[in-house]
């Protein structure tokens, strides 16, 4: 039985404290703690994969099985991955930090996906928003053209679209460091409500259709799992896949036995 705490105030009382429901955070928390989970992936993106490309957020939805990277465990891509945690404790330069934040998105079939971001830093004194991306070589890519990144720039305006509705946000810095060097760079404030609506609606659509969307090739495509799935759909990867699908669970038990 839930209980109310008051106090007698002159002809009355006034309640203090009244107890009600355990927040929903620390229950789902302790669900995942005790292997307990209702996580559902469909209809459910991250930022940095709204930003990223529409085919692999489609391949992830349809639950396409990630391919092995050719270069997975080479020391460069191992260093890679540990030079990133280490740089990355620079996030506690600010004491609002690794804000976790989730938007709402209305779909035509009367469902709802959700948009799940987690935002770097936050410097409430000057209301900015600030993400850190770590790399190598950052003097070099922007004398060359490849800083700031388009989709680093989207990132960061999806993170005031979706923070905005409950902070005050007046500057959107992003932060390139590598070992040697930082450079900060100020985007430009935008509302991309109605592109974030649009983009998840069209994944949506594709999935429903069963229609595959066109590959948004880049750089990074190197770095994705799903490369040679991506080339043998045509209208995307046109290079040599640099991932191969892995190996069938039955083919390897063939070989051990």
């Amino acid at each position: 039985m839930k209980q109310t705490v008051s106090n007698q105030m002159g002809s009355g009382q006034i309640a203090l404290a009244e107890e009600i429901d355990t927040p929903l955070g620390i229950v789902n928390f302790l669900e995942k703690r005790n292997g307990i989970s209702n996580y559902n992936p469909k209809s459910r993106y991250s930022v940095t994969e709204l930003v990223g490309c529409q085919r692999k957020s489609l391949y992830k939805q349809l639950g396409v099985s990630q391919e092995e990277l050719l270069g997975d465990t080479t020391l460069e891509s191992m260093w890679a991955t540990v030079r990133g945690d280490f740089l990355h404790q620079m996030t506690y330069a600010y004491k609002w930090r690794e804000m976790d934040i989730e938007h709402y998105v209305p779909l035509k079939n009367g469902k709802v996906a959700t948009v799940a971001g987690r935002l770097d830093m936050y410097d409430w004194k000057t209301k900015t928003i600030i993400d850190l991306k770590t790399t190598k070589f950052v003097r070099w890519q922007i004398k060359q053209g490849f800083l700031p990144k388009l989709e680093h720039i989207l990132q960061l305006q999806c993170y005031n679209t979706m923070f905005s509705q409950y902070m005050p946000v007046e500057n959107l810095n992003i932060v390139y460091a590598d070992m040697t060097d930082i450079v900060t760079y100020k985007v430009q404030k935008r509302d991309l409500n109605d592109w974030i609506n649009t983009r998840i609606q069209e994944i949506e659509d594709a999935k429903e259709n069963n229609v595959m969307l066109c590959g948004e090739t880049s750089a990074l495509c190197k770095y994705c799992k799903y490369q040679t799935k991506c080339s043998e759909d045509g209208e995307g990867l046109t290079d040599k896949p640099l991932s191969t699908p892995k190996p069938k669970e039955h083919a390897i038990r063939g070989k051990q036995n």
